[in-house]
Order: C-alpha cells, then sequence, then structure tokens
C-alpha cells in the first residue's frame, strides 16, 4: 500500500481516466445489453486493451478495470459458471495491464479495480436512485467475488464506483477493510447534499473519514454542474479531509430504458471552468465518466497538467 500511497501523497492533482463505454462505443461497440462494457470481456479483448493504453497515452495516471458490470452474480445470469466469470474479472485487469504496459506514457501509471453497485446488475438505472435493499450478507455475497479476483490479479487500488445506496456503501467500504489494499469510493449523487437515495452527503462522509484504509472519496457518472455545489458541501463540512475524487459524466442523461445516453455536453472550455473551480475547492483525483472521451482527456491533460 505504501508505494502508491506515497506517490499519491507527492501530486498535487491526479488525472484518472475516462469512460470506457464511450471508447468501446466509439470503435463500434454495441453495448446495450444488460452486461454493457462487460460483454466485451470476451469478445474484443483487443479493443479494451486499446482504450486503456489510449487513456494513458492522453496522459492519465490511473485506469479503471473493465469490470463495472462484470460481477460473478452478473456474468453468472448471462451464462458463464462461476469460475468463468472470476476468470473474465480476472482477465479484466490483464487486460488493463496491457494497456499500461503498451502506452507510451512514461510517468507512473496505476490500475483502479473497479466495482459498480448492485444497481448496476439490475440494469435499470437504479445506480442513479439506489432504490433497492438487501442485507448486509447480501451485499457482500453480491461483491465479494469480483473484489477478491481483482485483488489476486494485482489492482494497485480499489474504486467502489457511483454507489447511490448509503447502506451498501458503508457494508462494502467495512468489508474491504480486510485487504491490505488502498479504496477509493465514489458516490452517485441526487443533489450537492444527497446521495442518490436520499441519504446524507454529510453522514456519508463522516464515515469515509473514519476509515483508514479510504484515501479518496467523492463523486461520479453525476453532471459537471453538480461538482462544485457538492465539493463546497463536503470541504465545508470536513475541513481537515482526506482527498477527493470527481468524474463526472460529460452532462449527458441516462435513458435506462433505451440503455443509452441523451446528449448535452458540455464544450472543452465549460468543463475548464470548472475544473479550476473543483481544484479550488481541493479537488485531488479529476476524470470523466459516461460519454467523456479520449480527446477530453487528452484536453484535461494539456491544459491542467503539462
Amino acid at each position: 500500500m505504501n508505494k502508491i500511497t506515497n506517490w499519491i501523497n507527492q501530486q498535487k492533482h491526479i488525472l484518472i481516466d475516462s469512460s470506457m463505454s464511450t471508447g468501446l462505443e466509439e470503435r463500434g461497440l454495441k453495448l446495450n445489453s444488460n452486461l454493457w462494457t462487460a460483454a466485451a470481456l470476451e469478445s474484443h479483448q483487443d479493443l479494451i486493451v486499446e482504450v486503456h493504453k489510449k487513456y494513458f497515452d492522453a496522459g492519465s495516471s490511473m485506469t479503471t478495470t473493465n469490470t463495472y458490470q462484470a460481477s460473478v452474480p452478473g456474468l453468472v445470469k448471462y451464462g458463464y459458471s462461476e469460475d468463468e466469470a472470476i476468470s473474465l474479472i480476472k482477465k479484466a485487469v490483464e487486460l488493463a495491464n496491457h494497456g499500461r504496459n503498451e502506452s507510451s506514457n512514461p510517468k507512473p501509471k496505476w490500475l483502479l479495480g473497479g466495482v459498480g453497485p448492485f444497481g448496476a446488475f439490475l440494469a435499470n438505472g437504479s445506480e442513479y436512485t439506489g432504490d433497492y435493499s438487501l442485507t448486509d450478507e447480501e451485499y457482500v455475497d453480491f461483491h465479494q467475488g469480483r473484489i477478491k479476483a481483482m485483488i489476486e490479479a494485482g489492482i494497485d487500488v480499489l474504486i467502489l464506483e457511483t454507489f447511490p445506496n448509503i447502506n451498501e456503501l458503508k457494508v462494502i467500504t467495512e468489508y474491504t477493510k480486510q485487504f491490505n489494499i488502498p479504496v477509493i469510493v465514489s458516490a452517485s449523487l441526487r443533489d450537492e447534499s444527497h446521495l442518490a437515495d436520499g441519504s446524507s452527503l454529510i453522514q456519508v462522509a463522516s464515515f469515509l473519514e473514519s476509515q483508514e484504509h479510504v484515501i479518496a472519496y467523492g463523486l461520479n457518472c453525476t453532471k459537471p454542474q453538480l461538482v462544485t455545489p457538492a465539493l463546497n458541501v463536503l470541504k465545508q463540512s470536513h475541513p481537515a479531509h482526506k482527498p477527493f475524487i470527481a468524474f463526472p459524466n460529460s452532462g449527458a442523461t441516462y435513458n435506462p430504458e433505451i440503455k443509452e445516453w441523451n446528449h448535452d455536453d458540455l464544450s472543452f472550455e465549460e468543463f475548464d471552468e470548472l475544473i479550476e473551480e473543483w481544484f479550488n475547492l481541493d479537488l485531488k483525483f479529476v476524470g470523466g465518466c459516461c460519454c467523456m472521451t479520449e480527446q477530453q482527456e487528452q484536453h484535461i491533460y494539456d491544459k491542467f497538467f503539462k
């Protein structure tokens, strides 16, 4: 853990990658199945490697494995055996590592093991509402296979991303304490002060500040205009805070019925103004989520990291 946490502590700001789904779609893949990008883990491994490589080449220091939708139960439901599901999840880490090794970016590069919420498995848009309820044991049963597989495969950091449900967030954060690996937690928000399920963002922040193995927290896959007010809430409630992370979408809106995005994307210049605001509010990790492109990543790097 010390190697990467020491590196993180030495950086003023860190650029992480943007959308795997957009990268694959730009290469001709249709992703409107319940497995979303995970459907490419068997059929289009070369494209996954290329997307990881391109984000590193664009200046990213961290790439997220293509495992957001690749839970063991989700893959089993799609027809894979449990052993095959675990192998595919490990393959996702291997593909990210290939992209890292093929990149011309000479700077240190790290692998984030992506863990999507239970709502992603439901494939009904509930990662943006948190409208589901499981027992603690059921949450662990759902997530543990993917988490263990990625750790065994060699990820550098575990990232719980787009978590909309406070109970799930707490249970899985607590569960990851047993592993010797740093964790980042990124929530899906309803507004600047609430998780998607209506829970208090300040309450979530207080919990995450108390978790020693959590090295950063924040929000993702929300409209970029929400980041500044949410960071203000976090900073005001916890002045001596851990590093913040934000990787919003492009400004688009998701339609869960057709599993596609209705585009209302911000311009590069509009993002530049927002990122300057975020950095002034102590944001450390910045990147993009759905509909954010490799070109946007390159622009952010050229504008803020060169």
